[in-house]
């Protein structure tokens, strides 16, 4: 069973949500049930607690200032944050602390217990398994969700295409772009800590298109940023990697050069480039050589040759073969399909 916790300053409110939800019939019972954040933390650190529902108003140690607190000394544990107010600055706090979800007051006198608990439910075994997306998900949505949980769409520019794209194709109603917002909030949280980031307050969006260009300026500006850092995490190991890559494509680049110029292993390195770009470095690497070719090709009159030289290549035959198999065609008719002569 799910042991729960309820946190709020009002006794009413707190007798309302036990009597209000079935918990048993969604393998939940309640632990128990406190007036504020200080009783909270002493009950959680004296009994066992899987979930916490927890009121974000209150005197003496607010809603967010207990998640932080409590996630020091459980950081298993997790949150759904209940408030009179719908407030995305609050959304965006819950999701970096590992909130579960966020539910207005409100609402929640409106809606069916069922419904909610049911929802909580499936993304509480969503994060506990990290293997697949809430069941309210839409398919859109949901291939969203599995491109941002890796986390590959910022190391790889393959990924973030493919992102872009899928953010593109949903329907751009509101209630796709709230759920896109929280589901932004809560992985660039995730990537805040996973680069050691300053954080960063993301914006409500008032359509797809403009979460798209949100996302490429955000991941530019922080791929300037790494320019005057020092190695830190392995996270920024690897996109140190990746941006030296980019800039010595021409150069004859290996897996033990790349990790030299990281400081880690050769063996350690392709685990960590492999599990954050989700490629090989190998495919890694050639996957950034065609792109590079495929812009010169597009933007400027250099020969074939001189391009394939300044994507990495010193064999035109391989070069040909090789962007043949990528792309589906010869760098010559690609050039010429988009209006472009020359060799």
């Amino acid at each position: 069973m799910i042991k729960v916790l309820i946190v709020d300053d009002d006794k009413l409110a707190r007798r309302g949500l036990v009597s209000l939800m079935d918990w048993e019939a969604y393998g939940m019972v309640v632990a128990g049930d406190v007036q504020n954040g200080k009783t909270a933390l002493q009950f959680v650190r004296e009994h066992p607690v899987d979930l916490v529902f927890v009121d974000i108003d209150m005197p003496e140690m607010n809603g967010i200032e207990f998640m932080e607190e409590c996630r020091k000394i459980k950081p298993e544990v997790q949150f759904v944050v209940l408030s009179f107010f719908e407030n995305f600055s609050y959304v965006q706090a819950t999701l970096r602390l590992g909130g579960l979800d966020y539910i207005s007051k409100t609402s929640m006198e409106l809606d069916n217990g069922d419904a909610i608990l049911q929802r909580i439910l499936e993304k509480y075994e969503q994060r506990n398994n990290k293997a697949v997306p809430p069941k309210e998900m839409g398919e859109e949505l949901a291939a969203i969700w599995e491109v941002c949980r890796t986390q590959h769409w910022f190391f790889s520019d393959g990924a973030f295409e493919r992102l872009k794209e899928l953010i593109s194709q949903v329907e751009p109603k509101a209630s796709n772009v709230r759920r896109l917002e929280m589901m932004i909030a809560r992985y660039i949280g995730e990537l805040e800590g996973l680069l050691e980031l300053p954080e960063i307050m993301v914006p409500l969006f008032s359509d797809t298109e403009e979460i798209v260009q949100w996302l490429s300026s955000y991941r530019s500006k922080v791929y300037e940023s790494m320019a005057d850092r020092s190695l830190g995490s392995d996270a920024e190991r690897i996109l140190k990697a990746v941006i030296y890559m980019k800039e010595h494509l021409e150069e004859d680049l290996s897996t033990s050069t790349v990790a030299e110029y990281i400081g880690c292993s050769r063996s350690y390195f392709c685990i960590i480039f492999k599990k954050l770009s989700g490629l090989s470095f190998g495919d890694y690497l050639q996957q950034v050589r065609i792109e590079r070719a495929k812009e010169l090709l597009l933007n400027s009159s250099d020969s074939v040759t001189e391009i394939a030289f300044s994507s990495g290549y010193n064999d035109i035959y391989y070069f040909n073969r090789v962007f043949r198999k990528a792309v589906n065609c010869s760098p010559m008719e690609f050039r010429k399909n988009r209006g472009r002569t020359g060799g």
